[in-house]
């Protein structure tokens, strides 16, 4: 595989923790943060041969492979227990001490296709925790290390997560059925994530300790991963053939994507505006999938974030994992 390298260097190396990195749109978005210049901590499920297959892939991406050292760190994101671990020790080793700079950026992708509800020793709905509960306690557990005040990127930490910003409607029984537990249809678990995810990262973002850093729901579009294994074959086929005619390739999805991130990196503007229209000068960007700013649902509302905070406070606190308050 030929790798392109940057025109340009970062004058210190900043560090981006990618979870869902072993594949798919996270493989190619740590890919094209090690080609500028970014020591990946790479986050993704373990088998015999995966930390020298990844180590060896980011090593082929960086711009200078001789002083950037990646990491994989291996993680089964459908256990909160297991994800509280992963990111409390990227906290231990990365955390803002002596000559330790803290956390860029952390970029979250992990995902699956299902077209039923399965539960995690935990208890919890697998989707769900890969789209939803895993992404919200990778970006708790991590806020210490991203919010450093010695953290080297001049426009801010980012903290994005990738999986349909501006796209999903609102989930309307978030007050009634708040785990979706009664209501489990393959729409209302897309809605649920998507909605969930809006109203828990604006709330993260509007916390006044959180100010310094940039949060980002992006969607990526449609994009030739390998999506939908999971589906039967006479389904499988014609999600394949439609991927080679309309899908973007993950090399292309991540150039759009990690914009946001290069761009604070360098000390520039995040190049997104805010959709909310309340006053809050802080707050969650929405990222479309051509890299330009999208908007929340019409049903995004200070009670709806408050009742989801809730929600996912209870859900975390199974795993043992304490919000911040």
């Amino acid at each position: 595989q030929t790798i392109n390298k940057p025109k340009r260097k970062m004058t210190r190396p900043k560090t981006a923790v990618v979870v869902g990195a072993t594949n798919g749109i996270g493989k190619a978005i740590s890919c094209r943060l090690a080609q500028e210049g970014f020591r990946i901590i790479a986050v993704g499920r373990d088998k015999e041969g995966r930390e020298s297959e990844v180590m060896g892939f980011l090593q082929q991406c960086s711009a200078n492979s001789n002083s950037i050292k990646h990491e994989f760190r291996p993680c089964n994101a459908f256990e909160l227990s297991q994800v509280k671990r992963c990111a409390e020790d990227i906290v231990r080793d990365h955390g803002a001490v002596d000559d330790r700079r803290g956390i860029d950026a952390l970029v979250m992708t992990q995902g699956m296709v299902s077209l039923k509800k399965s539960l995690t020793t935990e208890g919890n709905d697998e989707k769900l925790t890969l789209h939803f509960w895993s992404r919200a306690a990778f970006a708790n557990c991590l806020m210490p290390a991203l919010r450093s005040p010695s953290n080297v990127a001049p426009g801010g930490a980012v903290v994005m997560t990738v999986l349909s910003g501006g796209v999903h409607s609102p989930y309307i029984k978030y007050k009634d059925d708040l785990e979706l537990k009664l209501n489990y249809t393959v729409p209302n678990a897309a809605n649920f994530a998507g909605y969930y995810t809006d109203l828990f990262f604006d709330k993260l973002a509007r916390r006044q300790t959180n100010k310094s850093v940039n949060f980002v729901h992006a969607a990526p579009g449609a994009v030739a991963t390998n999506w939908g294994t999971e589906f039967p074959v006479w389904l499988r086929a014609p999600v394949r053939g439609m991927q080679k005619l309309m899908a973007k390739s993950p090399e292309n999805c991540a150039n759009i994507m990690v914009q946001p991130i290069i761009q604070c990196a360098e000390g520039g503007n995040i190049g997104l505006s805010l959709p909310s229209s309340d006053g809050e000068k802080n707050g969650l960007y929405i990222m479309n999938q051509d890299g330009t700013s999208g908007k929340l649902t019409k049903d995004h509302t200070v009670e709806a974030m408050d009742s989801v905070w809730n929600t996912t406070k209870d859900v975390l606190g199974r795993a043992g994992i304490d919000l911040e308050e």
